[in-house]
């Protein structure tokens, strides 16, 4: 009678334990295999799913973005990865617009939009990351330019996958350059709120794309304000030329 009633408790037991093992919001980042991935041969995995492993911890990539739609915080990424390599093989380009994300394929096409301003702005997911604290998705300078994300660094966002762009372009990279531009630098403060002030001023009389890049240099920290970077090396002449009037020692830098 005792076995019976041992034998009863466990069975009752392994039935609770299932039960509670279902989770009504499963998440769509792994950092362990899905269940069908371990019986996957080696390199089985589409280029653009490819499975990778980031401070100890492995992601597994979606395998398809459909339906994809997701609310979290944004933050951006620039100089310090501008020129190198993305991990889709092509050279990541600051000023263009462009993403990461942890587990969207690489190639899928997103909407973006800023929940604290409605503005929007489509890209192409061809990163991974951010892999700082939550957030799902790491723009590029010139992407978070668009949704007003500079000055504050991080913002509340609404990532919708919309398509993708054809797996050609995404697995054949040509060789290329880092295309090189030109700074139309204003000044560099030690006191930020010196920057501040002259970054206003040049919006207010129409440079909207002026920017503060905090650098560190021989153990000090300064606030460098541009008004702008182009492509173009006679462009951003004419910008300084422009400015001399109200900023006699603005140059140009590359």
């Amino acid at each position: 009678m005792r076995y019976l009633i041992a034998l009863f408790a466990i069975v009752t037991v392994l039935a609770m334990t299932g039960c509670a093992s279902v989770n009504p919001f499963p998440k769509r980042v792994y950092s362990t295999p899905p269940s069908k991935t371990p019986s996957q041969a080696p390199g089985s995995f589409d280029p653009k799913t490819n499975p990778y492993t980031v401070f100890g911890r492995t992601y597994y990539p979606l395998k398809s973005a459909e339906g994809y739609d997701e609310v979290g915080i944004a933050s951006w990424y620039g100089k310090d990865f501008h020129g190198k390599k993305t991990a889709n093989g092509r050279i990541y380009n600051m000023y263009g617009v462009s993403a990461a994300h942890k587990t969207l394929p690489l190639g899928t096409q997103v909407r973006v939009t800023n929940l604290e301003n409605r503005r929007s702005v489509v890209l192409v997911i061809n990163d991974r990351g951010p892999f700082v604290g939550e957030r799902i998705i790491d723009l590029s300078y010139g992407a978070a330019q668009k949704l007003d994300t500079v000055q504050r660094g991080v913002a509340k966002v609404r990532v919708t996958a919309i398509g993708t762009i054809p797996a050609a372009r995404t697995t054949t990279v040509k060789a290329a350059t880092s295309p090189q531009y030109f700074h139309v630098r204003v000044g560099a403060f030690a006191d930020k709120n010196n920057a501040v002030r002259t970054y206003h001023r040049l919006v207010s009389i129409g440079y909207k794309d002026a920017v503060i890049n905090t650098v560190r240099r021989n153990g000090q920290t300064l606030h460098v304000v541009q008004a702008g970077s182009f492509s173009d090396r006679n462009k951003a002449e004419r910008v300084r030329r422009r400015l001399l009037s109200d900023f006699p020692t603005c140059y140009i830098t590359s």
